[in-house]
């Protein structure tokens, strides 16, 4: 009974002790390889997200060096010298409009063997402009041209238009030719969307900073679906509204791009400024399987005042990785599963933990077994000395002729029966 009290006590002793060290294994691992996967996500949003911005960056550039170039221009042009232009370029559509002539988007010589293609034009109330409107319509045209052309390979168009219902395109490469401009828009047509008090008020945009629309999606001529998204800059001077340059981007093959190569485990998105998902990596139905909940995610990000980090949900299943992209205001989020992490780190505890009650069993049980033999007895319990024995040793006395040895005393002899 004693005994197998001892080995009980020797098997709960060894499953306590396997069971700590495999929930310390566990949870360093958990620990480390979540750290190292958040620092694989942190490099893997920085160069995914780099690249998204950049192309909003590369639009806000232009569209800055298109006002610069508007402002030296407009400085330059006398009302007087550019009527005549400006009624052979734009001339009266019947209806109180102006339009671009027919040879602005076919191609046409301008005086000084310069060489003009690609335009549009749709001027409400054109025949009321005045010559500082002219002005600005002249400057802005000879912009949309010159700028047009010269970024075609990277942007599909320029335009410069004012919240008058005016506005000049370079679009040379639009299967409709522009032709709703330039014919088909009735008189009384408003170019504002409803986007554009947000830009073009001070009071939402007070520095005069470029923004971009949100997503649109439209069918295109080849049955397929598109998407694309307007940047526009307004140009102030002195507090006036001068107008704005705008570039529309065709995001289709951008988005789809984004959303390739997601970490293991994970999937890309990206939000709108207003927290709905315009590009997803994955189908609903999968995403959700998995458990990822964009409504939970973008809360996450709202509460997060950095333009770029990673983020764990509260229930500790993902990592979320997001970079906000100026200009559009988007988000371009991925998310990493932990499933595998944890996987792992529960295997490893799980096999830590078993071996430790193994080798602990095992280490046990060869003690027991050796305390019970002679030898390891003698080695694991030091032996009692043996009593000494006494040694008497002669005193030396003094008689009348000197020192004499004393004999040791005798044992007394036993008595005798009588």
């Amino acid at each position: 009974m004693r005994l197998a009290v001892i080995i009980l006590v020797h098997v709960l002793l060894s499953a306590t002790f396997a069971a700590i060290s495999g929930l310390a294994a566990h949870n360093v691992l958990m620990t480390s390889l979540s750290a190292a996967r958040a620092e694989m996500l942190q490099s893997y949003i920085r160069v995914r997200a780099d690249r998204e911005q950049t192309l909003f960056d590369e639009a806000r550039v232009l569209a800055e060096a298109a006002e610069a170039a508007f402002l030296r221009r407009h400085s330059l042009i006398e009302a007087d010298d550019i009527l005549d232009e400006f009624n052979a370029l734009f001339p009266d559509f019947g209806d109180g409009t102006r339009r671009s002539h027919p040879d602005l988007f076919d191609g046409r010589v301008l005086p000084g063997a310069d060489y003009v293609f690609g335009i549009g034009a749709f001027l409400g109330d054109g025949m009321s402009m005045t010559p500082e409107e002219q002005r600005r319509y002249m400057a802005g045209f000879h912009v949309v041209r010159a700028f047009g052309e010269a970024h075609l390979g990277e942007f599909s168009s320029l335009y410069y238009f004012t919240p008058d219902r005016r506005v000049v395109i370079f679009a040379p490469d639009r299967e409709d030719r522009l032709a709703f401009y330039r014919y088909e828009a009735p008189a009384d047509f408003n170019l504002q969307a409803d986007e554009d008090p947000r830009l073009f008020s001070q009071d939402t945009n007070p520095e005069s900073a470029m923004q971009c629309t949100r997503l649109s999606r439209f069918v295109y001529s080849d049955g397929g679906e598109r998407s694309a998204t307007a940047c526009r800059k307004p140009i102030r001077v002195d507090g006036e509204l001068m107008g704005a340059f705008g570039t529309s981007i065709d995001m289709t093959e951008h988005l789809a791009s984004s959303l390739e190569a997601p970490p293991a485990g994970g999937v890309n998105l990206v939000f709108d400024r207003d927290g709905a998902v315009i590009a997803r990596g994955q189908t609903l139905q999968q995403a959700r399987a998995i458990g990822i909940d964009p409504v939970e995610i973008m809360a996450l990000l709202r509460d997060d005042p950095r333009p770029r980090g990673v983020v764990g949900t509260p229930r500790s299943e993902f990592l979320v990785a997001f970079s906000r992209i100026a200009g559009p205001e988007w988000y371009f989020v991925s998310v990493s599963h932990l499933a595998g992490v944890k996987e792992t780190a529960n295997r490893w505890g799980w096999r830590l933990g078993y071996f430790i009650f193994v080798i602990s069993l095992v280490i046990t049980g060869i003690r027991g077994l050796l305390r019970r033999t002679d030898l390891m007895r003698n080695l694991f319990e030091p032996s009692t000395p043996k009593p000494s024995a006494r040694h008497y040793v002669p005193v030396s006395t003094y008689g009348p002729t000197g020192p004499t040895r004393q004999p040791p005393p005798q044992d007394p002899e036993p008595p005798t029966g009588s």
